[in-house]
C-alpha cells in the first residue's frame, strides 16, 4: 500500500512540475507565438540565453538577426564588434566603425527579448 501512495505522490509531483513549466512558457512566449516565421529558432535561441545566462545570440545561422535582452546589451554585443553607437531613431539604432554604418531594426519580441535585425554582418 505504502509503494502505491509514494508512486502516486510522485505522479502527482511530475504532473504538476509538467504544468507549471507549461504555463510558464506560455506566460514568457504567448504573444510572441504567431510574430516572426522563424518562432522555432527565436525560442531555441531565447532557450539557449537562458541556459547560458548570454545577454545577446544570433537568431539560427543568420549573422544579421539577433535576440537581445535589452537596448544595452545590443550596445554591448556591437561593440565587442568594433562598432560604435552613433543615435537612435525610434527603433533605428545607428552604429559607426570608421566610415561604416550599421543600421540596427529593433523591436520587441516577448517582455524579456527584442529582436534586431542589422542591415550588414557585424
Amino acid at each position: 500500500m505504502k509503494f502505491q501512495n509514494y508512486i502516486s505522490l510522485l505522479l502527482k509531483v511530475f504532473l504538476l512540475v509538467l504544468v507549471s513549466s507549461i504555463l510558464i512558457y506560455l506566460l514568457s512566449f504567448a504573444s510572441a507565438i504567431n510574430q516572426e516565421k522563424d518562432t522555432p529558432l527565436i525560442i531555441k535561441t531565447a532557450i539557449f540565453m537562458e541556459l547560458t545566462r548570454a545577454n545577446a545570440s544570433i537568431i539560427g545561422s543568420n549573422r544579421q538577426r539577433l535576440l537581445v535582452r535589452s537596448s544595452s546589451d545590443l550596445k554591448t554585443y556591437l561593440e565587442q564588434h568594433g562598432w560604435m553607437w552613433k543615435e537612435q531613431l525610434g527603433g533605428m539604432v545607428i552604429y559607426y566603425r570608421e566610415e561604416q554604418r550599421l543600421d540596427a531594426d529593433c523591436r520587441m519580441y516577448s517582455r524579456n527579448y527584442m529582436i534586431c535585425n542589422l542591415n550588414q554582418i557585424p
